[in-house]
C-alpha cells in the first residue's frame, strides 16, 4: 500500500485500485446515497464525508482477481448500518452481491456487541457491514472515541445506512503501523484486540481456506476510522502495486513539519 502523506490540507482520500472506477464508485454511491465525482477515464471519487472521499482507480490488467483479505496491504471498507439484518436481506437480494456466512455478534472485549458481516462486491472485492450497539463496549475502557454515525441517511439504497463506518487495513507490523499514524498523522489509537479463528469460521465468513489468529487496532484521523490487522495465518502474499487490482493508497494529513518527504511508500504497511 502507498501512504501519501498531505501537507497542505486536512483533506483524507482512501484510494482503491479496481477493475472499472465508475462501476465501483456507482455501487458504492448508490448504497451510500451520495453522487460520484468523475475525476478522469480511469478515477472516480465518492464523497464520504465533508473532508474525505474514496478514490477509484481503474486497473491496467482488470481481469485480474482481487487479493485475499488476508493478504499483505489488502483494503476493505466498512459500511456502518442501524439494522445489520435488514441491510444484508437487501444487499442478499441483488444479483452481483454475496453474503458471506452469518451476522456474528462479538461476544466481549472491546466490540462486544457489535454485529458484522462481509459480503463480496460486484468486482469480487470483500466489503464488511456492521452495526454498533447503542454504547460501544470501549466506551467503558477509554475516553478515546472513534466516530460514529446515529442517523440513517435517507438517500442511501442500503437500507439503515449511515455511512462509511472505517477503512481496514492488512499489516505486517502492528504497532508500528499504529505508531506511524499517531506520530505523522495525529492519530489517536482507540481499542485493540486479539481474535483467533478456525478453518471452518474462516472458510464461511471470509471465503479464506486458512486458519489463525488476528491481532486488531483501530485510531481515529480526525472523521476518520482506521481499522489495522497483524494475521498470523500462514503464507500471505506482499502487497500489490498500486495499478494492479487491489492496489490503493491512503491520503492524511500530516501532523507537522518532522515529515520528511511529502510522499512516503511503505509496502504492505502503513
Amino acid at each position: 500500500m502507498t501512504v501519501t502523506a498531505n501537507i497542505d490540507t486536512s483533506y483524507a482520500a482512501i484510494g482503491v485500485t479496481v477493475p472499472d472506477a465508475r462501476h465501483a464508485a456507482e455501487f458504492l454511491a448508490s448504497l451510500l446515497g451520495v453522487d460520484i465525482v468523475r475525476r478522469s477515464a480511469a478515477n472516480t471519487s465518492v464523497p464520504i464525508g465533508p473532508a474525505s472521499s474514496v478514490d477509484f482507480t481503474t486497473a491496467n490488467a482488470p481481469d485480474q482477481l482481487p487479493p485475499r483479505l488476508v493478504d499483505l496491504g489488502t483494503n476493505h471498507l466498512c459500511l456502518t448500518v442501524g439494522d445489520i439484518e435488514q441491510a444484508a436481506a437487501y444487499l442478499d437480494s441483488l444479483d452481483e452481491v454475496s453474503i458471506l456466512g452469518d451476522i456474528v455478534t462479538v461476544p466481549e472485549g472491546p466490540i462486544a456487541g457489535n454485529k458484522w458481516v462481509y459480503f463480496r462486491s460486484p468486482w469480487g472485492a470483500l466489503f464488511e457491514l456492521q452495526q454498533w450497539p447503542d454504547e460501544p463496549a470501549y466506551f467503558r475502557e477509554t475516553a478515546a472515541r472513534l466516530s460514529h454515525s446515529r442517523e440513517d441517511v435517507a438517500s442511501a439504497l442500503l437500507p439503515t445506512c449511515r455511512g462509511l463506518d472505517h477503512t481496514g487495513y492488512s499489516v505486517p507490523d502492528l504497532d508500528a503501523a499504529v505508531a506511524r499514524l499517531v506520530h505523522f498523522h495525529s492519530a489517536t489509537e482507540v481499542l485493540r484486540t486479539e481474535i483467533a479463528a478456525d478453518r471452518a469460521f474462516m472458510t464461511a465468513q471470509f471465503d479464506l481456506d486458512v486458519e489463525g489468529t488476528s491481532r486488531m487496532a483501530m485510531v481515529a484521523v480526525g472523521d476518520l476510522n482506521v481499522e489495522l490487522f497483524q494475521h498470523s495465518v500462514g503464507s500471505q502474499e506482499g502487497p500489490r502495486s498500486s495499478a494492479a487490482v487491489g492496489g490503493n493508497h491512503l491520503t492524511l494529513p500530516s501532523a507537522g513539519s518532522d515529515l520528511p518527504d511529502a510522499v512516503r511508500l511503505i509496502p504492505g504497511s502503513l
